[in-house]
């Protein structure tokens, strides 16, 4: 087995630098990449020559392997980026506002086109207002670095995605995280500090469903436990907003018409929408202190005319009987591609959804693999240590309504043939 830099180190590694120049800091992971680079196990920086779809031209990272790979590396759920609709709403966008909003949504950055895209999110997850933000990221880290005080305390699942991790440690001093989907944990934790500190603010930061294993919460108890320590919950719905549900709700179609719900929902465009963009859905009152307090939302130009046109777009046939179509076809896809895997020995995680984990198990080999599955025409994305526990890695497959079975067959068969030849 390997026991070069390229199979033994990781990430962290390189954390902690010495030196007094930019570049002898930065020396010793260029070493290290370039090292997985020889060794061809480097697979991260990809692109894509044309539009996104099932089965792309593409590249590595400089552009000097090109060929054609089956993909299930893009982020485009209902497949809605490449419709002409989508294209159409641009060319009207730009016409009417031009290609550019030229400021932070507090000084004139705003449209008409951004305050109905407002008023359909908020009409859609029936809160009283909502705030749009230039990327999901922005969204997720500007809710806790808005709302957040530093004698506040933030209870996080421990697979919290890295934008409200950021924000939380940006926020506070006083960060937890709890076992991943472990309600005992949960309530012993919030017990615990509410009793610390009896009035100040304690956040419980949720996922409606998480990107590395594929599974949601018991999303009514998780709420139940939250409201015994007057916690104030926040959610992000970034992966199954639009993809999933009966009515593209997700998770939350779990929760009783008039019941409990979630104090701020933060979502973003980029999964199922066809667009860059994030918001925040809450009450008016929130709201109002959002746009004052977070960073990403006052000092960052708000999304372009175009932007705000394609998520209207998007939103306007995810959430109709098109929508409805798209969303069955979607979960057709997942249940052949997950049946695929398994039916190989693969090891699958989670609940069927647009993200199918296939696990590998050790950096060592999972490396090995992103090599051949290139190699072989396949574009999935490899997550290693230390985004997931070490010896957890695993391919991120994500789907789209617009696969073929030829595909989902080709993507299941290169991955079996890689697994066993990277052995």
């Amino acid at each position: 087995m390997p026991d070069s830099d390229a199979y033994a180190k990781s990430l962290l590694h390189f954390v902690k630098v010495k030196g007094v120049s930019l570049r002898e800091r930065s020396l010793p992971h260029w070493d290290w990449v370039e090292e997985r680079r020889r060794e061809r196990v480097w697979p991260y920086e990809k692109a894509l020559l044309g539009r996104v779809g099932g089965t792309v031209n593409g590249a590595d990272e400089f552009f000097e392997k090109c060929g054609e790979f089956v993909n299930f590396s893009s982020q485009d759920y209902l497949g809605l980026a490449g419709r002409a609709e989508m294209q159409e709403s641009v060319v009207e966008a730009m016409r009417q506002y031009g290609v550019h909003s030229a400021g932070s949504p507090v000084l004139t950055g705003r449209n008409p086109l951004m305050a109905s895209l407002e008023d359909k999110l908020c009409d859609r997850l029936g809160t009283e207002a909502c705030v749009i933000f230039p990327t999901g990221w922005a969204a997720g880290f500007g809710v806790l670095a808005g709302l957040v005080r530093e004698d506040d305390t933030v209870v996080l699942d421990s697979l919290s995605h890295n934008c409200l991790q950021e924000g939380a440690r940006h926020a506070t001093r006083t960060v937890r995280k709890f076992p991943h989907n472990d309600e005992l944990a949960l309530r012993e934790i919030l017990k615990e500090e509410r009793n610390k500190n009896g009035k100040g603010g304690l956040f419980v930061v949720i996922e409606s469903l998480y990107s590395m294993d594929s599974d949601s919460p018991d999303l009514k108890q998780m709420l139940a436990i939250a409201r015994e320590n007057e916690a104030i919950v926040i959610i992000d719905i970034a992966h199954d907003f639009g993809s999933m549900g009966k009515q593209g709700l997700g998770l939350l179609e779990s929760l009783d018409l008039g019941g409990d719900r979630p104090d701020a929902i933060v979502g973003s465009f980029s999964k199922t929408f066809g667009t860059n963009g994030g918001f925040i859905a809450c009450d008016r009152i929130v709201r109002q202190y959002l746009a004052a307090y977070s960073p990403p939302h006052i000092f960052s130009n708000a999304i372009s005319p175009m932007q705000s046109a394609v998520a209207l777009r998007a939103m306007d046939l995810a959430f109709s009987s098109e929508g409805d179509r798209l969303r069955e076809q979607l979960h057709g896809n997942v249940l052949k591609l997950r049946n695929l895997f398994e039916r190989s020995g693969a090891v699958v995680s989670g609940i069927p959804s647009p993200i199918v984990p296939v696990f590998v198990g050790e950096e060592t080999l999972a490396r090995r693999v992103s090599r051949e599955i290139f190699n072989r025409g396949l574009l999935a994305n490899l997550v290693e240590f230390p985004a997931v526990p070490r010896g957890r890695a695993r391919f991120r497959f994500q789907v789209m309504a617009t696969h073929g079975p030829q595909e989902i067959e080709q993507a299941a068969g290169i991955m079996q043939a890689s697994t066993e030849a990277a052995a």
